[in-house]
């Protein structure tokens, strides 16, 4: 006889969201320099995959001008409805950060003006991002 978990880790367990989540920092700065690769043209976008859900995400514009600017979606902004007007996006301009409690397995970044300098830092569960649903509706990818 088998007994299902009650206890295990999933997306709707309090418990993997209770502990320290898990270093994970990405970005176009590095050390000694850009990584060119990874700046963000003007109306490029950057899709961004996680390997765990995330408990948190902390994003920073680096850019070197404040003519670069950083977008934070959670759709593709082709699967938007009117995208830049319908507002489901987050603006970060030049040195400004955000922090956000969310789970998410994925997000997307788009640059616009000058070439756009950034680092992401997510702190992450254990869970799998197989949990997890795709974000879309009103506010992610409808006005």
């Amino acid at each position: 006889m088998s007994l299902a978990k009650p206890y295990g880790v999933g997306i709707r367990n309090v418990g993997s969201y209770q502990v320290s989540g898990r270093p994970y920092i990405t970005g176009s700065m590095v050390e000694g320099g850009a990584n060119l690769e990874n700046q963000l043209l003007n109306n490029h976008q950057l899709k961004i995959s996680f390997p765990k859900v995330t408990k948190s995400i902390t994003l920073w514009n680096q850019s070197a001008t404040a003519a670069g600017v950083l977008n934070l979606t959670f759709a593709p902004t082709g699967a938007m409805t009117n995208f830049p007007t319908n507002g489901c996006y987050r603006v970060i301009a030049q040195n400004g950060s955000i922090t956000m409690p969310i789970k998410c397995k994925e997000l997307y970044l788009h640059g616009t003006g000058d070439p756009v300098a950034w680092k992401l830092y997510a702190a992450l569960t254990n869970i799998p991002t197989g949990s997890m649903y795709t974000l879309t509706g009103s506010g992610i990818s409808k006005a």
